[in-house]
């Protein structure tokens, strides 16, 4: 795929709202990514490994997968490249672990943008990166006001459980 293809297939990320409409910040942006392929079965990553790269899904399917506390996975959600995905983004902000498993339904084909090379362009170009880590950064409070919920529903329903059977 020609950098151009890129750009124009990377206008449809939500990741690069901000910027989508200048060509110019597309390029650069687009100038840092590298392609990979996997395997259908592959992990492209593991939960608990040390992160630094995001992924972009641009061709294929895959399946985040969690462990449980007896250490078997189960599915969270399949995804595929048509609803224009990318996982690992909490990697550009730290290199901590990685929250789930990413694993291949089928061939894949990603983009990779790399932690350090994601700094360094945002150091130099804070026009380019900042819109990108807006979004990034509303992506993980949706995800915590989900988890926050999530919460009070288990512990209503725990005291609702207690309740029931003190009666």
């Amino acid at each position: 795929m020609v950098a151009e293809d890129i750009i124009h297939l990377m206008k449809n990320y939500s990741l690069f709202t901000g910027i989508k409409d200048d060509h110019q910040k597309m390029s650069t942006i687009v100038s840092i990514m590298e392609p990979r392929k996997f395997k259908k079965g592959q992990y492209i990553l593991k939960e608990m490994d040390k992160g630094d790269e995001l992924f972009i899904l641009t061709a294929g399917a895959v399946r985040v997968l969690k462990n449980t506390k007896q250490k078997e996975e189960y599915t969270i959600v399949d995804l595929n490249a048509n609803q224009y995905v990318f996982f690992g983004e909490i990697a550009l902000m730290d290199s901590d672990e990685r929250s789930a498993s990413i694993k291949s339904l089928e061939d894949c084909d990603v983009l990779v943008i790399k932690r350090d090379q994601f700094i360094d362009l945002g150091n130099r170009h804070p026009d380019i990166c900042l819109p990108i880590t807006r979004v990034i950064a509303k992506i993980i409070s949706e995800r915590l006001r989900n988890v926050n919920n999530d919460v009070i529903l288990l512990f209503d329903a725990l005291v609702n459980e207690i309740k029931n059977t003190q009666l």
